[in-house]
C-alpha cells in the first residue's frame, strides 16, 4: 500500500510527526506528554499539557487552580477549598502528615482550620468577625479571649471598671475628668457612723446598734463598753451617696417653703391694702348741724314784746292776759 509503518507516538505518511499525546520527535520515536491524566494534548515540540482538566494547571497539569487543593499525589482531581474568601485569602492545601485541607492565610480576627472561627479578642457578629470593644479595661494575658465570642460582652474588667464594655466605674468609684480611670469615691460632709455594743447586766448576749453621733458626748453610766468603730471605705462611699440625695431633698424642700411664705406674704399684703380702699372709699351719710342762735331759756320773755300784727287779721285776734296768742274767729281767717 506503499503506507510506512510507524512506531508508538509516530504518525502521518512518512512517521515525521508526533501522535496527540507524544511530543519531542526524534530518529528513534516521540516521548508520551506528562500531564498526570488531566489532558490528552501537549505542545508537540516542549511538552507543555494543553487544555489542563480538573481545575488543575502548570506545565505538567501538577497544579491545582487557586481555591482547590488535592491530596499529595499529583494524578489526583482538584477539589475546591472550603475558605471563605471573607475571613481568609481563599486558597487552602493539605500539610504534611494531614489528610484534611487547611487555609493557607486567615485574615485578621479569624482562625481555624477553615478559618470560620473568631480569634481572641474577636466576637462574631453575623457571621463577621468583629473586634471586642473593652476600652483597654481588659488584659489579654488573664483573659486571652477578652470578650464573650457570642455577644461581644467583655470579660473580667479591671481598674474598678464594669459594664458590657467595661464602660463604666463600680460601686464606690467615680470617673475622673479626663474619662480614663475611676477612682474611689471619697467622703462628703456628713454625720460620722460609729457602732456601740452595750451590755446589760443581767443580758446573756451583747446588743449592738448603729447611730450617727454629731459632736455628743455619752454617760458612762448609760453605756458601759463602748467599741468605736472607725469608718471605712464602704461607709464613706454610701455616705457620699446618701449626702447627695439627702442635700438635694433638702435644698427642693427649702425652695418649696420659701415660695410658699412669699405668696402667703404677697396675699396678706394685697388683702390689707384692699381693705384700707374699701375703707376710704366707703360712702357713708353726714348731718351738718349750723348755729341758729336761739335761746330757748329767753323764749317766753320775749313773747309778750313780740308784734303779732302780721300774723293774725286785726279783727280776728285779742292777746290774752297772759301774754298767749287766741283765735276768737274760725279757722278760715288765719293767714298763712
Amino acid at each position: 500500500s506503499g503506507k510506512c509503518q510507524c512506531k508508538v507516538g509516530v504518525t502521518d505518511l512518512k512517521c515525521d510527526r508526533c501522535s496527540d499525546g507524544y511530543y519531542r520527535f526524534n530518529e528513534t520515536a516521540c516521548e508520551p506528554c506528562q500531564c498526570n491524566n488531566h489532558s490528552k494534548t501537549c505542545d508537540s515540540l516542549t511538552g507543555t499539557c494543553l487544555h489542563c482538566q480538573e481545575n488543575t494547571e502548570g506545565d505538567h497539569c501538577e497544579l491545582c487552580k487557586e481555591g482547590f487543593y488535592r491530596s499529595a499525589r499529583p494524578a489526583h482531581a482538584c477539589h475546591r477549598c472550603q475558605c471563605s474568601t471573607v475571613a481568609s485569602t481563599g486558597t487552602c492545601r493539605i500539610q504534611p502528615g494531614e489528610t484534611a485541607p487547611r487555609c493557607d492565610k486567615c485574615k485578621t480576627g479569624y482562625t481555624g482550620p477553615n478559618c470560620n472561627q473568631c480569634d481572641n479578642g474577636y466576637y462574631n457578629s453575623d457571621s463577621i468577625c468583629v473586634r471586642c470593644e473593652c476600652n483597654g479595661n481588659v488584659d489579654p494575658a488573664r483573659s486571652p479571649s477578652v470578650c464573650k465570642p457570642d455577644s461581644g460582652e467583655c470579660i473580667a474588667c479591671l481598674y474598678h471598671t464594669a459594664g458590657f464594655h467595661c464602660e463604666e466605674c463600680e460601686d464606690g468609684y467615680v470617673q475622673d475628668p479626663e474619662g480614663t480611670n475611676c477612682t474611689k469615691k471619697e467622703a462628703t460632709l456628713g454625720p460620722e457612723t460609729r457602732e456601740f455594743t452595750t451590755s446589760a447586766p443581767n443580758a446573756s448576749k451583747a446588743t449592738s446598734f448603729s447611730t450617727a453621733v454629731i459632736n455628743s458626748t455619752l454617760s458612762p453610766t448609760t453605756i458601759q463598753t463602748i467599741f468605736p468603730i472607725s469608718s471605712s471605705d464602704n461607709s464613706t462611699s454610701a455616705f457620699a451617696d446618701v449626702s447627695w440625695t439627702q442635700f438635694n431633698i433638702i435644698i427642693l424642700t427649702v425652695i418649696i417653703i420659701v415660695v410658699v411664705l412669699l405668696m402667703g406674704f404677697v396675699g396678706a399684703v394685697y388683702m390689707y391694702r384692699e381693705y384700707q380702699n374699701r375703707k376710704l372709699n366707703a360712702p357713708f351719710w353726714t348731718i351738718e348741724l349750723k348755729e341758729d342762735n336761739i335761746s330757748f331759756s329767753s323764749y317766753h320773755d320775749s313773747i309778750p314784746n313780740a308784734d303779732v300784727s302780721g300774723l293774725l287779721e286785726d279783727d280776728g285776734n285779742e292777746v290774752a292776759p297772759n301774754g298767749q296768742l287766741t283765735l276768737t274767729t274760725p279757722m278760715h281767717n288765719y293767714k298763712a
